[in-house]
């Protein structure tokens, strides 16, 4: 077979003209054929694109006429392989920003091979560039993603440890080797129960097993805490979070470890101290509330031989003290320093009201609804809302039955959503004269009564039945249990 058929051959009526012009400007790279006098012959149409001129600019012309500033680096390389007659491969060549139209710079991979003549001369060179910009651009971007992961992951304050499929430390950060005591070098190619001590490693396996099979992102607060092992064999709790990645090598789990030592230690500590001042506050409140009971039978002792008069005005001081002390003791046995509930309190209060303000044979009964309403108190409105009860069911006692009438008092406790709640006081006595207001009369109890209102922070109103009896209405906010725990510190 003869050099001219050994590729095959045409059909008859083929134009091989026109065949090579359509291979030659069909090429996915720059082509360019350049004689002896580095003159251009040839060139495709994508390398006089890339040189910014046109073809017809090309031919003809020398390589320093259509490419000036190019031309002290191409010039040589051609020579040497005209000289020499021996190809030059994949030379790389760049130019910079200021000889383009673009801001980045053009970068190219260029080969040179020689071409010979009938006589087998070298005749010029064959010169065939891609243009590598876009994707050397890319490599760099890449790369600079890379170091920056690579920044965060080498700066992280957690441990972090990624796994293969087959569950094998592929990466280790300064974090973990540090928490583990081990080098990255001894961890990368270990399997990850290396770092778990060998009482968990069957349930540790099965949990790596099927989070493989079924992975997906958790992160630290909705893992449970786990043990992990350092290399001297000393163990420590703590948080991890795991992240699924899928990338060329296949499924790899980032792991985010987190040494929870310092935190169980000050959580700890904090639980204790709280104990402490828990105990304390338990202690308070009981030593006021047997102080106030203290103060309760002295004021009963001095009544012993005491007017009639004296003793009621000392009974009344009683209340006023057993009601202040009654706070305490629902502190005390609650164990909730923060608030009170008002319900529990006003009904124990009114026991206490009934049997010792009844009178012998006045048939007054005490009665209330919805104490069990969720109303809330913290201890500095809870004191003047239980003296103000004490005052009113006291002077309805005292006031609004005269002669050993008979009656009904009331108390009612309702309450909102919003906090907003409402006591009344009701009664159906003889009522409260039109010229007595509360506050305008020497008696102590209608001049604490405006006062006690503003301690609460609330509102209060005097109606007077027409029927016959009095209400008065208390206005005022509930404590959420956040408020009073803000209270409270």
């Amino acid at each position: 077979m003869t050099d001219a058929t050994m590729f095959g051959t045409l059909p008859d009526d083929t134009d091989p003209a026109g065949l090579w012009l359509a291979l030659f400007s069909a090429l996915p790279f720059g082509l360019a054929v350049i004689d002896r006098q580095l003159c251009y012959c040839l060139i495709n149409p994508l390398l006089a694109e890339a040189n910014g001129r046109s073809i017809d600019e090309h031919l003809g012309r020398s390589v320093r006429d259509v490419l000036p500033d190019l031309a002290p680096m191409l010039e040589p390389l051609l020579r040497q392989v005209i000289d020499s007659g021996v190809a030059l491969i994949d030379v790389e060549g760049c130019v910079p920003p200021s000889h383009t139209w673009e801001h980045a710079p053009r970068e190219w991979i260029a080969s040179y091979l020689p071409y010979r003549n009938r006589h087998d001369e070298i005749a010029g060179v064959i010169a065939m560039v891609r243009e590598v910009s876009r994707e050397r651009q890319a490599e760099r971007q890449r790369q600079k993603i890379e170091a920056r992961c690579q920044q965060v992951v080498e700066s992280a304050l957690d441990g972090l440890i990624m796994i293969d499929h087959h569950g094998v430390i592929v990466l280790v950060n300064p974090a973990a080797e540090a928490m583990f005591g081990y080098r990255r070098e001894e961890l990368i190619g270990q399997p990850l129960s290396i770092l778990i001590p060998a009482r968990f490693l069957p349930r540790h396996d099965d949990l790596v097993t099927a989070y493989l099979h079924c992975p997906t992102g958790r992160s630290l607060g909705q893992q449970r805490g786990i043990i992990g092992q350092r290399r001297d064999g000393s163990e420590f709790p703590a948080e991890v979070g795991l992240s699924p990645l899928h990338n060329s090598d296949g499924l790899q789990v980032l792991a985010t470890i987190t040494d929870m030592s310092a935190r169980m230690a000050a959580q700890a500590q904090i639980e204790q101290s709280l104990r402490e001042k828990t105990a304390l506050l338990n202690e308070v409140h009981h030593r006021v509330k047997n102080n106030l009971q203290v103060i309760s039978s002295l004021l009963n002792l001095q009544t012993r031989h005491a007017s009639a008069e004296t003793r009621r005005v000392m009974a009344e001081s009683q209340n006023h003290v057993k009601a202040m002390a009654l706070i305490h003791q629902l502190l005390y046995e609650r164990g909730d320093f923060s608030r009170v509930h008002i319900g529990v309190y006003l009904q124990r209060l009114l026991i206490l009201l009934h049997h010792s303000m009844n009178p012998d044979g006045q048939q007054v009964q005490l009665t209330h609804r919805g104490l069990d309403t969720p109303v809330f108190l913290d201890l500095q409105r809870a004191i003047p809302c239980g003296l103000l009860v004490n005052e009113l069911v006291t002077n309805a006692l005292k006031h609004a039955f005269p002669d050993g009438r008979s009656g009904n008092i009331e108390v009612v406790l309702s309450g909102s959503a919003n906090h907003q709640a409402e006591l009344q006081i009701n009664d159906d006595g003889i009522g409260i004269p039109d010229h007595i207001q509360p506050g305008a009369v020497p008696t102590l109890g209608f001049q604490l009564l405006p006062m006690l209102v503003e301690q609460l922070k609330g509102q209060w109103e005097l109606q007077r039945k027409p029927e016959g009896g009095t209400r008065i209405s208390l206005r005022f906010t509930g404590s959420s249990h956040e408020e009073s725990a803000d209270d409270a510190r």
